[in-house]
């Protein structure tokens, strides 16, 4: 797999504005406002009241990056974007690659066909949180915490954004997670799944595994786990359609204790797919 972050400098403006200013990723709207000395530190004094506006507005950020033949040689293409806060379209090249309405989770889009050899731009239009919210509990009132802005059930964001009894109203928003793009052959590993059963002073470890295939192949994962004194079980793991599972005993298991009552081992897992 080839991965190429998207993290670092980017540029960013309120709708309508014709000002570009510089913004950092991962980051927000805010935190790129202070940086630039448009708005002063919310958490200082009232200042909170001052900068409500921000989350009132549509904001959009940019970036241009070069993309080599390296990438472009790998059958599939995604952009990757672990968090976006919230409600977003994204644009490749100006073709609209898709939208995001939830920042609790990771978004996966396929772009080769957008992509180009050398100078590529990445847009992201992001529609106010608060505006939304506010037009939906119009529709329908929602009971939501104390003290906090109108309309916090209908998106999936952080709901302490939208303050508390004990938290300011700073509606975050922006691309609060990495950012990449990701190149793969044949197939990408897409879940690992561990589950323990404990009997009679043993541990069984249920292992699933889940790859996204792009085409048909004899396809298999190379499974490691190692305990907290370093040995090492090594385990070969068929998967059909793309899905596998092994069970592994572990006997003498060193087990995790809550802080002050013993030790902390820990077994790392790493797994990797083989073709």
């Amino acid at each position: 797999m080839h991965s190429q972050s998207l993290n670092g400098a980017w540029q960013f403006r309120q709708m309508g504005s014709t000002e570009w200013l510089p913004a950092i990723v991962p980051g927000g709207a805010h935190t790129d406002l202070m940086t630039a000395g448009q708005i002063p530190d919310p958490f200082v004094a009232d200042h909170e009241l001052d900068v409500q506006w921000v989350a009132n507005a549509d904001w959009t950020y940019r970036r241009t990056f070069q993309v080599s033949q390296e990438l472009l040689a790998h059958e599939v293409v995604e952009l990757v974007c672990d968090g976006l806060d919230t409600l977003v379209e994204v644009r490749l090249n100006g073709a609209l690659v898709g939208a995001a309405e939830n920042a609790f989770r990771q978004y996966r889009w396929e772009v080769k066909g957008l992509l180009h050899l050398g100078e590529n731009e990445l847009v992201l239009e992001f529609a106010s949180p608060t505006r939304f919210c506010a037009a939906r509990n119009q529709e329908r009132m929602l009971n939501m915490a104390n003290d906090a802005l109108p309309g916090v059930p209908y998106l999936r964001k952080a709901p302490c954004h939208f303050g508390w009894d004990w938290g300011p109203k700073l509606p975050a928003v922006g691309i609060w997670r990495d950012i990449r793009l990701e190149g793969s052959h044949v197939a990408r590993l897409e879940g690992v799944h561990i589950r323990q059963r404990h009997e009679n002073g043993s541990v069984f470890l249920d292992i699933r595994l889940q790859a996204a295939v792009w085409r048909s192949a004899n396809l298999g994962a190379r499974l490691s786990l190692t305990d907290p004194d370093g040995r090492v079980i090594l385990t070969r793991v068929p998967l059909a359609d793309g899905q596998g599972k092994v069970l592994i005993p572990i006997d003498k298991p060193q087990l995790c204790w809550p802080n002050g009552y013993g030790p902390q081992p820990l077994y790392h897992v790493e797994v990797m797919l083989l073709e």
